[in-house]
């Protein structure tokens, strides 16, 4: 088995192997590849055998699909009569196995795939060549405009920036599923400062700000044990990170409020909701977090994934939010809506737990554990423009699955884009480069050693499902002007 794809999508596992031109007579072929559908369990019932029809036919769409774009339909056909030198022809013109990769000008498919092997090979090189030259010149346009740290091994879920040993620099803080880093930048080098375990907790986000009025930032972590909130604040004493909170049962996120400066706001969670009741702004009393009432915002509005901002420069604050969809809204603070997306934003796969393996499942809360809910990541609202008008800042993926699948979205091609409020749209104004995998954290803040204001993003290289065996985060900092200006100069050059 050369490779293998292992589906949670609908209760079913998928398995596509190598196998030989001599086959079970059970298994499905297309030339070099098997396709093997099973249901977890062994019994079906007529719902299961339902949903396993539905899987096995999207499964077989998505390959088939698969196998149009790489090229490989011919090499399928005649591959269980031809020789296997003959059959292990390499398909050059193959960018990325979800792109929309083509045939040159001329060039039509054999039984084999190709026509004349030595000019696709030739082709093939000459397309390389000049993906590889405008690779270079994007590299050239950024070059020293962004740092980047070393490969971090670990899965990354969050990132928060604030000076935490209060010597007036920002420290880096990064969450993996258990544990809080804190970094140090000393040389254009991130160095490990300490790290503390949170134990069986499960660690969801993570922001660093200065919500007291005395002392040096603190760390707030939203985090779970099994199904209930056990959130935490950290504080950085004597070289080590020491819970000042523990088990607070809200989950916590700071927002930028642009009147206001940084704002600790708390919402809790429910057996049968996973974002009960309104948001509450909280206080910092030291040893302890306080409600100071309930937040202006609507209560559709979820903690996790929102922003308020003046967005047209009238002193008129407008909620920007992801919903669940993956869709991005607008709304008035009364909660009329302005705005809906057609296009999809935000996105991640940290899951919020509804309860652990051994909680009770009634009919209620089994319902509402048959729908995944994974955490919407950071938006943020900026003034980049030095202007009365804020802009907001998202992250956009593209999606492997084209989100049909609610469990299993396969997030790639992650970017921060800069938007602005028109008075009916959002519209893009800049972007971040696309990156291979996952973008799941930014900020905008400074960082010792590196000129002007920053974006900060942290980012998952790998995305596959088998992820966690062999991790990989990593760090960026971006000129954020330099950002501005490329997009400016961008729009300017497609209205010409």
């Amino acid at each position: 088995m050369d490779a293998w794809l292992l589906g949670n999508a609908l209760g079913f596992r998928a398995v596509i192997c190598h196998t030989s031109h001599e086959r079970p007579h059970n298994q499905a072929v297309g030339g070099r590849f098997t396709v093997l559908l099973c249901h977890k369990e062994f019994g079906m019932n007529r719902s299961c055998k339902l949903r396993f029809s539905v899987c096995a036919i999207f499964f077989l769409l998505w390959t088939g699909a698969l196998f149009v774009n790489r090229g490989l339909l011919g090499d399928c056909a005649a591959a269980l009569d031809k020789p296997e030198k003959e059959s292990s022809i390499e398909i050059l013109f193959s960018e990325d196995i979800y792109g929309g990769s083509s045939l040159p000008t001329g060039k039509t498919l054999s039984p084999l795939g190709l026509n004349d092997h030595q000019d696709m090979a030739q082709d093939g090189r000459i397309l390389a060549q000049k993906a590889e030259n405008s690779e270079s010149m994007k590299k050239d346009v950024w070059a020293g405009k962004v740092w980047k740290t070393e490969e971090l091994n670990m899965l990354a879920v969050g990132m928060g920036i604030g000076d935490v040993d209060g010597d007036g620099k920002n420290e880096i803080v990064v969450i993996d599923p258990s544990t809080v880093y804190l970094y140090r930048l000393e040389d254009a080098k991130l160095k490990l400062m300490t790290q503390y375990s949170a134990g069986s907790l499960e660690l969801k986000t993570v922001d660093v700000a200065m919500i007291r009025k005395q002392g040096p930032a603190r760390i707030y972590v939203s985090a779970q044990n099994r199904g209930s909130v056990a959130s935490f604040v950290l504080e950085y004493r004597s070289h080590t990170l020491v819970p000042v909170t523990q088990d607070f049962g809200y989950f916590l996120r700071v927002i930028n409020y642009p009147t206001k400066g940084p704002i600790l706001l708390g919402q809790q969670k429910s057996s049968t909701r996973m974002y009960d009741g309104p948001i509450y702004q909280l206080a910092d009393k030291g040893d302890d977090l306080e409600l100071q009432g309930r937040f202006g915002v609507p209560l559709k509005i979820p903690i996790f994934g929102f922003t308020v901002a003046d967005l047209e420069g009238k002193r008129k604050p407008l909620v920007t939010v992801y919903d669940k969809s993956d869709h991005l809204r607008v709304y008035e603070p009364t909660g009329k809506r302005l705005y809906l997306s057609r296009e999809y934003f935000g996105g991640s796969d940290v899951p919020l737990r509804w309860g652990g393996p051994e909680a009770k499942r009634d009919a209620d809360t089994l319902v509402q554990e048959e729908e995944q809910v994974y955490l919407r990541p950071r938006m943020m609202a900026v003034d980049v423009n030095r202007s009365a008008a804020y802009q907001v800042l998202v992250i956009s993926h593209h999606s492997k699955t084209m989100r049909l699948l609610g469990r299993t979205k396969m997030l790639e091609e992650g970017q921060v884009l800069g938007l602005a409020w028109n008075g009916d749209a959002m519209e893009e104004k800049w972007s971040t480069p696309k990156i291979q995998g996952i973008l799941m954290d930014f900020a905008v803040d400074t960082l010792p050693g590196l000129p002007g204001e920053r974006l900060i993003t942290l980012e998952r290289k790998k995305t596959d499902w088998l992820a966690f065996l062999s991790s990989k985060s990593q760090i960026r900092a971006y000129d954020l002007r330099s950002l501005v200006k490329e997009g400016r100069r961008s729009i300017s050059s497609e209205s010409d």
